[in-house]
């Protein structure tokens, strides 16, 4: 999620972002563990309902399984489907220290991905992964695939006409069933909520509408679109493709895969030295986040190509077109979410536009809490926020401490057990 993107694009992603910028750029150049995730399904399946109020059950499609390359963390994964369509699933990913999860987490936080983005593990390594350097510090961490990730990226545009009723609010219903069983098998009575980008969007929408099941908000360089009514799309467009007019969904992906393979090899673009000198000028120049590092600095040291390409590479191709200029955050939304008083703490970048910072804040102060930290980030893009060169000392770590103290705030199940088990450092 970004920037405005011309008239229909209010809250577009920094994946078509990204794509636009690569145009252009070409166009100048020319054991146990499977137990557990049974049972883990088995008891919050009750729980998730879907709207017509039908059972979602979520199946396990991957029993917790070790992470390669990190420290002792495993994965279960879980899929439900939501309606007729192959396309109509969604899909949950749990990251925990160990094989089994805790009888009793003090902290569960459910992540909402930016567009284009789901909840696998791109990036292994906890200095450039929330989620892992969450799991690592003991946090019970939760990551939510969109129904977009179930499209394959091969799918002819003529196949995707379900996309048109794809909006805020189905996927707004996906989200709270995933969240009732979050709730259920992780045994506590309220769960974090984190997003980046339009997770942001996506979390604050959650929160006005479920905030019995909200314990806090965590939000990453995102927020609540301006006042403005919806735009309808485009006549006959119903999705989004992260290619471009310049470039094509392959070369994206040639290009990524260049980076991944062999940073310092040929670039795609002779102009360039390197292929990693040449996503870093494609990412920092994106003129849909503003052209100077707005949607990743890597010119300033804030990230490295090797990194962005493999968080890049595995966004899902298409996006609801339907959602570009949707906003669903009404008059009477806007009044239930500052009814909720759910702390916050919401992390900014900069070089997006001078108003970015403001609008992140206005966002956060959105709840009516008193309890509210806004942390800026000066000379970040976007990504940084998520997997740059500083995001573990100056976001992850921060985020833990906050986390660490809310944990007991709202939840009295919890009070009167057992020591705490979260790590933490400080703000």
């Amino acid at each position: 999620m970004g920037l405005a993107r011309g008239r229909i694009s209010r809250w577009r992603g920094d994946a078509i972002a990204f794509a636009i910028a690569i145009g252009c750029a070409l166009a100048i150049g020319a054991g146990s563990s499977a137990s557990y995730a049974d049972s883990s399904a088995h008891t919050a399946r009750a729980a998730a309902q879907g709207t017509s109020g039908s059972s979602t059950h979520f199946v396990v499609t991957a029993a917790a399984h070790r992470i390669a390359d990190t420290p002792g963390i495993y994965e279960a994964d879980w899929t439900a489907r939501r309606g007729p369509s192959p396309f109509d699933r969604i899909g949950l990913h749990r990251l925990i220290r160990g094989p089994l999860p805790q009888a009793r987490p003090e902290v569960v936080v459910l992540y909402l991905p930016g567009t284009n983005m789901n909840g696998m593990i791109a990036v292994s390594d906890p200095r450039y992964s929330l989620p892992i350097f969450m799991a690592a510090h003991g946090v019970d961490f939760w990551t939510f695939d969109y129904r977009t990730h179930f499209i394959p990226p091969a799918t002819p545009a003529a196949q995707l006409g379900e996309l048109r009723r794809w909006n805020n609010e189905l996927f707004e219903s996906d989200i709270a069933a995933a969240a009732r069983f979050v709730i259920a098998a992780s045994g506590t009575r309220k769960i974090f909520i984190a997003g980046f980008s339009r997770g942001v969007s996506f979390a604050y929408l959650f929160a006005a509408t479920h905030p019995d099941e909200v314990r806090g908000l965590m939000m990453f360089d995102g927020g609540i679109p301006e006042n403005q009514p919806s735009a309808a799309p485009r006549p006959g467009v119903y999705a989004d493709d992260l290619g471009g007019a310049h470039l094509t969904y392959d070369k994206r992906q040639a290009l990524l895969e260049a980076v991944i393979r062999n940073p310092d090899g040929p670039a795609p673009i002779p102009q360039f030295k390197s292929a990693r000198e040449n996503l870093a000028h494609v990412v920092y120049a994106s003129a849909a986040f503003g052209g100077h590092g707005g949607l990743a600095n890597p010119q300033g040291g804030f990230s490295d190509a090797t990194i962005l390409a493999r968080m890049m590479i595995a966004y899902d191709r298409y996006w609801p077109a339907v959602q570009d200029g949707e906003n669903s955050f009404t008059p009477a939304i806007r009044a239930q979410l500052a009814q909720t008083k759910i702390p916050v703490i919401a992390f900014s970048s900069t070089n997006i536009s001078a108003q970015w910072p403001a609008r992140v804040a206005q966002s956060a102060s959105a709840t009516g809490s008193t309890d509210v930290t806004v942390l800026t980030r000066n000379g970040w893009g976007h990504l940084d926020v998520i997997c740059g060169t500083q995001a573990q000392a100056r976001v992850f770590n921060p985020a833990l401490t906050w986390l660490t103290r809310h944990r007991e705030h709202v939840d009295p199940m919890h009070r009167g057990g057992p020591p705490p088990t979260v790590g933490a450092a400080g703000l």
